[in-house]
C-alpha cells in the first residue's frame, strides 16, 4: 500500500517498519505516529494495529488533499510491543531507543526454542534497511487501550496522563512426580500445590482497596499432566504493573520471598523478566 503512494518503506535490525511521506525540509526530523501490529491472544483486530492503520490513514489524506508539510511524516510498526510470544515486551521501541541490546533481544527465544533473530531473518525483507535511533520531532500513537473504561464513562476519547510500571515474572516450580493412587499426603513434593499456594499468598499481599495494583498469572503449565500422577514441575508467569513507583518496588520485592515461603518441600527459580518504570 505504501509504496503505490509513493511512500518511503525501511525497516531495521529488530523488525520495525517504518513508512515516510517526505516533507519539504528533508533536514528537519520526522513527525512519527503508530503503535504495533502485535497483539495478545484474543486481543481484538485493533489493539495496536488501529494506530498503524490510523497513521496510514492519515499519510493517505494528505496525499489526496495534497497538502505539502515542511516535515516528513512517519508512521512505525513496533515489533513485539506486546510480549506474547517473546519476552520482555516493546522491544522493537527499546531496541530503538537504545533501552534494551540488539543482540540480546535477538538471542531471546519462545516457548518452541525459536529465537527472535531467527524469526526475522526468515521474514521477506521489508524496503531499505534503516539504523536506530534516528531523530524524532514528535511522537503521537492513538490506542484503544482504555476502550471499556470510556466507553463506560460515555467518553469519546482519553489523553493518557501516565504509563504503569511493571514487573514481569517467570516461576518454575520443581517437586516429585508421583502416583497419585499410593503416595500419601506427606511424602509429596506437589509442585501445583506449591504453586497455587503461592500464587493465594501473592494475592493476598497484592490486595488493594484502591483497585490499582494489576496482578495477573496469565500462563501455567503443569507436567507430567497426567490425571492421576503428582504433579513434579509448574511453570507459571506473573505480570505486576502499578503507577506508582515505589509500590511497583515494594510489592515487586516481595513477589520471590513469598512464593520461596510457600513453596514447601519444592524447589523454585524465579527470574524476572521485565521491568518497567512508570512514566
Amino acid at each position: 500500500w505504501a509504496a503505490a503512494r509513493g511512500f518511503t518503506v525501511s525497516e531495521d535490525a529488530i523488525g520495525n517498519i517504518y513508512v515516510r511521506r517526505k516533507g519539504t525540509d528533508p533536514t528537519l526530523p520526522p513527525v512519527m505516529t503508530g503503535s504495533h501490529l502485535d497483539t495478545q491472544p484474543t486481543g481484538g483486530k485493533f489493539d495496536g494495529v488501529y494506530g498503524v492503520l490510523a497513521g496510514f490513514e492519515v499519510l493517505e489524506a494528505l496525499e489526496d488533499a495534497e497538502v505539502q508539510t515542511r516535515r516528513a511524516i512517519e508512521v512505525v510498526g513496533w515489533m513485539n510491543e506486546e510480549g506474547a510470544r517473546f519476552q520482555p515486551g516493546c522491544m522493537g521501541s527499546g531496541v530503538f531507543a537504545g533501552a534494551m541490546p540488539l543482540e540480546a533481544m535477538r538471542a531471546v527465544a519462545d516457548k518452541t526454542g525459536a529465537t527472535v533473530g531467527a524469526s526475522i531473518d526468515a521474514l521477506p525483507t521489508v524496503g531499505v534497511s534503516r539504523d536506530f535511533g534516528f531523530p524524532v520531532h514528535a511522537y503521537v500513537e492513538a490506542h484503544i487501550e482504555q476502550g471499556p473504561r470510556l466507553e463506560a464513562a460515555g467518553d469519546t476519547i482519553g489523553i493518557v496522563t501516565g504509563i504503569q510500571g511493571a514487573r514481569w515474572f517467570a516461576v518454575e516450580i520443581t517437586g516429585s512426580e508421583a502416583h497419585a493412587g499410593t503416595t500419601p499426603r506427606a511424602q509429596r513434593k506437589d509442585a501445583l500445590m506449591a504453586a497455587l499456594d503461592g500464587i493465594q499468598a501473592l494475592r493476598a499481599v497484592m490486595t488493594d482497596p484502591d483497585d490499582q495494583v494489576r496482578f495477573t498469572v496469565g500462563r501455567m503449565e503443569v507436567g507430567p499432566g497426567s490425571p492421576n500422577t503428582v504433579p513434579g514441575r509448574v511453570f507459571f508467569t506473573i505480570d505486576f504493573r502499578h503507577p506508582d513507583a515505589a509500590t511497583v518496588q515494594r510489592l515487586g520485592d516481595l513477589v520471590a520471598p513469598t512464593l520461596r515461603a510457600a513453596a514447601g518441600p519444592c524447589g523454585i527459580a524465579i527470574t524476572e523478566t521485565f521491568t518497567g518504570p512508570p512514566v
